[in-house]
């Protein structure tokens, strides 16, 4: 399988190519790509879901987990200064790779600290501010 390495293809590279990615879930891909996959919670059934450091584009983020046999992908945008959570878009992704279904109906989303999203948020703002934004 060839890849290109970067954005959405290569989050799904690194998740797909990698045999821990289904064998043992996102939190083995995860441990093994520590300095670019932070956990940021859990689904209802115990498996992780990451925030793709390597993704962050100003306050636009993603988080990915298991869906099934494959992985979703949920594509955030945060306003810091207001605390207020964006949802841009949702992917599903078959165990190959493979795009099964999309929705990229946008809409504001609650904040709540202690959620996945709400994690996801809190390390992108502290990353602007950091950085001097």
């Amino acid at each position: 399988m060839y890849f290109k390495i970067g954005g959405i293809v290569g989050a799904i590279a690194i998740l797909l190519s990698n045999g821990s990615a289904f064998t043992g879930g996102v939190g083995a891909a995860i441990a093994e790509n520590a300095q670019r996959y932070i956990t940021v919670g859990h689904d209802k059934l115990g498996n992780s879901v990451a925030l793709d450091t390597e993704t962050i584009k100003g306050t636009t983020y993603k988080l990915y987990g298991m869906y099934g046999d494959g992985i979703f992908e949920t594509t955030f945008d945060a306003s810091c200064k207001e605390s207020r959570l964006f949802r841009n878009r949702i992917a599903i992704y078959g165990s190959k790779g493979q795009l099964l279904q999309e929705d990229r109906e946008k809409g504001e989303i609650p904040f709540v600290a202690n959620s996945s999203p709400g994690k996801g948020m809190q390390i992108v703002c502290q990353k602007i501010r950091a950085d001097g934004w």
